[in-house]
């Protein structure tokens, strides 16, 4: 894993921490009682959570940014790691056996086989 996934899954973790402590604030507030709140308390309530409504809104947002950042970087990865398997490959495009040019014979084939042709001569 690379470094920026790492970094990338540590900021996801803790926006999800995030959020959590978010929602219970949120639950903790909505749990007292609005009937032996005065006017002013109600109003002050309303106000605090409309605050934490816009903060979890923008955790929710960063939350898909990450994750949008963590897939191209998984994605950045498995692209290079199959160019770098491209690079040591090996293509072979013209095989001759012998004078006669019959048979068949291989070693580690790593792609397809296109074109053989068998029971020709």
């Amino acid at each position: 894993m690379s470094l920026l996934q790492a970094e990338v899954k540590c900021a996801v973790t803790t926006t999800d921490k995030q959020l959590a402590v978010l929602e219970s604030k949120v639950e903790d507030l909505d749990l007292r009682s609005d009937d032996d709140e005065e006017a002013g308390d109600k109003e002050g309530k309303a106000e605090v959570l409309q605050q934490l409504e816009e903060e979890r809104k923008a955790l929710e947002a960063s939350r898909t940014l990450l994750e949008k950042l963590l897939s191209k970087a998984q994605d950045d990865a498995v692209a290079k790691a199959a160019a770098k398997s491209q690079d040591s490959s090996t293509t072979v495009t013209t095989v001759t056996f012998g004078d006669q040019n019959s048979g068949q014979q291989a070693g580690v084939i790593t792609g397809g086989v296109h074109g053989a042709v068998f029971g020709r001569r």
